[in-house]
């Protein structure tokens, strides 16, 4: 066989061979198309996880934190200059006082020396007194039996003036004996409440000076936790405020303690424009376990009853401030659910129709688009 031949046939044998490969690639091309239209159909129908939910009535539940501190906190300080001739025992940091215990106490040697000297200066002013009012007396006999009419030409003869700077006088010295013995009563510093000392300033035999700190005391009888709450958290809470259910929380271990709600500003805060509700604890360290100041607690406050709202987990909702839902054709709904207050792991918003049940899509992802086709995989009641 000639070489041409032979290239011809090559040539021949090679289309063939190429034919039949366009032949197998056209063939099999709907297949493919048809089997990506499959996947495309399978990715859409996205599986999702629901939650049926139906709106109710809830009672509203205020939450925010804030520091347990004393409601009376004080440094005892020196009145007066002396010595101290006397330290008690118990002034020591942790230790609890009572209410009038004395603390400490100063030389009061020089005081009761005032105190004495301002009762005889008392005394004599009241002798003065006696003797003035019995010339008066006789001045107003010897004006009668003069037989003259009228007033006198001086008010000195009938000893008006004297008497009045008799008098004055015994007030004075009343006056200066209330302060000598204030003075004296000074030396002696005693707990004005029930309380726990803080920290001790003064050591025995110390001299101490008007306005020397001895002692931080603070009370035993009531804690007091301030919160800040916006707007919004207002106008849940209940009128009286002073009956409404509050507790103080332990975010760490949970512990609770009952709270009462006393008072609340009457002003907005500069910086944050938010008001402060105070609340207290009665005998705080009597608690089990005791409330210490200083605690980073959580105050819940039962607020008012409020209609027709879903009770969402947190993790339904999205950054975005987005909840979804399934509709009854099985396609993915958003609707912007504004939180009202939150719960043990829930939050608690309006529905997106008043009065309809909601078949909540649980942990949304960027995935989510609304009309998207969504294939339902299970279906849980709210618990």
């Amino acid at each position: 066989m000639s070489n041409r031949v032979k290239k011809i046939v090559v040539f021949v044998f090679v289309a063939l061979f190429c034919g039949v490969i366009a032949l197998v690639v056209l063939l099999s091309e709907p297949r493919s198309a048809e089997a990506a239209e499959g996947k495309q159909v399978t990715i859409a129908a996205m599986p999702v996880s629901v939650q049926t939910l139906t709106p109710g009535p809830h009672a509203a539940r205020v939450r925010a934190l804030g520091e347990v501190a004393p409601l009376w906190q004080t440094t005892l300080r020196s009145q007066v200059d002396g010595r101290i001739v006397y330290l008690s025992d118990r002034l020591q940091p942790g230790v609890t006082v009572r209410r009038g215990e004395v603390l400490l106490r100063l030389e009061q040697s020089g005081y009761q020396v005032a105190v004495a000297e301002a009762q005889s200066r008392l005394a004599s002013a009241m002798i003065a007194l006696l003797a003035e009012e019995r010339e008066v007396r006789e001045a107003k006999k010897n004006w009668q039996r003069s037989g003259l009419t009228g007033e006198p030409a001086s008010p000195l003869v009938l000893r008006g003036p004297q008497l009045a700077a008799a008098e004055a006088d015994v007030e004075a010295a009343e006056a200066a004996l209330a302060h000598t013995q204030t003075q004296l009563g000074y030396t002696e510093i005693a707990a004005p409440y029930d309380g726990v000392i803080l920290e001790r300033n003064v050591n025995p035999a110390q001299s101490l000076f008007t306005g020397d700190p001895v002692a931080t005391l603070q009370s035993l009888d009531h804690a007091e936790v301030a919160i800040r709450l916006d707007a919004t958290a207002w106008d849940l809470l209940p009128i009286p405020l002073e009956d409404a259910p509050a507790r103080l929380v332990d975010p760490e271990k949970g512990t609770a303690w009952p709270a009462t709600v006393r008072r609340e500003s009457r002003a907005l805060d500069r910086e944050s424009r938010l008001r402060t509700l105070y609340l207290v604890v009665d005998r705080p360290l009597d608690m089990k376990p005791p409330l210490l100041p200083g605690s980073f607690v959580r105050a819940e406050i039962e607020g008012k009853h409020l209609d027709d709202l879903l009770r969402i987990p947190e993790n339904a909702l999205t950054k975005q401030g987005l909840a979804w839902y399934v509709d009854s054709e099985d396609r993915l709904r958003s609707w912007r659910a504004e939180p009202l207050f939150y719960g043990e792991g829930v939050v608690f918003v309006a529905p997106p129709l008043p009065g309809t049940p909601v078949v909540l899509a649980l942990s949304p992802h960027s995935g989510f688009t609304n009309s998207l086709q969504v294939r339902v995989l299970d279906t849980t009641e709210e618990p």
